[in-house]
């Protein structure tokens, strides 16, 4: 039996992840109020999404930070564009107060020499102020680190893999997943169950692909964590509400089980 840990993503529970109820993405659900459920469904942790935290009355921030469940990993949109390390320190902050091991982060879009050794220059100095946390870039797609190669570069300059990780996403092809692990494999360490690109069904309808993509990052030597960051009804009108996202999710955490086996 498979003993790889699944987290849940607290933004898959958010129904303003997309802005469909203020025009700005703010948090309007209680992380809190779902970590019993979240860990009674069968979840390992959770993945904390910065704002979940950063507009929590300090309360709250006990409530989550304090709770058995645990924050796996610290979901960061701090920029890297900015010179001043004022936003990044904060998360920096947080990450370290949340216990979290892991810190998710994304570069920005600038593929310029001068701004690729920058990401590397700043993700570097980030690191010192978080002992014991290993940082997880997202190479998204439309960032400077959609490339394979950039990502390595930038990657190295920030640290070893100790402490500079990456995930990839389900939704990559086969193509880029083993691009991926040809330039840093050994940095993977992440993987986002997102599949935004088929309008994120349950892992149940797709689950033969599914499978041969869990497969393969098997075969490419992947061992690390999961998380459930998209779930059925993200991206709905009528079903984009937490209860059925949650369910949504436990329902996905069951095929994702037996598939790890």
């Amino acid at each position: 039996m498979s003993t790889a840990q699944v987290y849940l993503a607290t933004i898959a529970l958010e129904p303003n992840r997309w802005f469909g109820i203020t025009p700005h993405r703010r948090a309007t659900i209680t992380a809190s109020a779902w970590l019993d459920r979240i860990r009674d469904a069968g979840f390992d942790g959770i993945e904390l999404w910065e704002a979940h935290a950063t507009e929590a009355e300090p309360d709250e921030l006990a409530m989550i930070f304090g709770h058995d469940l645990g924050v796996a990993v610290y979901n960061t949109y701090a920029s890297f564009d900015e010179e001043s390390d004022t936003i990044r320190q904060q998360a920096a902050e947080l990450t370290v107060r949340s216990g979290a091991r892991k810190v998710k982060w994304n570069t920005g879009a600038e593929r310029d020499e001068a701004s690729l050794d920058a990401y590397g220059e700043r993700l570097a100095s980030w690191i010192g102020e978080m002992p014991g946390v290993q940082t997880v870039c997202e190479c998204h797609d439309g960032s400077a680190m959609d490339d394979p190669l950039t990502a390595a570069r930038v990657l190295a300059a920030g640290g070893p893999p100790e402490v500079v990780g990456a995930l990839v996403h389900t939704h990559d092809s086969h193509d880029l997943l083993r691009a991926r692990f040809d330039a840093y494999g050994e940095r993977i360490c992440h993987v986002h169950i997102n599949h935004l690109n088929l309008q994120a069904p349950p892992l149940a309808e797709i689950r033969d692909d599914f499978t041969k993509t869990v497969g393969l990052l098997k075969d490419l030597g992947f061992e690390g964590t999961w998380s459930l960051e998209f779930v059925d009804g993200t991206l709905s009108e009528t079903n984009n509400e937490p209860e059925k996202l949650f369910a949504a999710a436990a329902a996905d955490l069951a095929v994702l089980r037996e598939i790890l086996g």
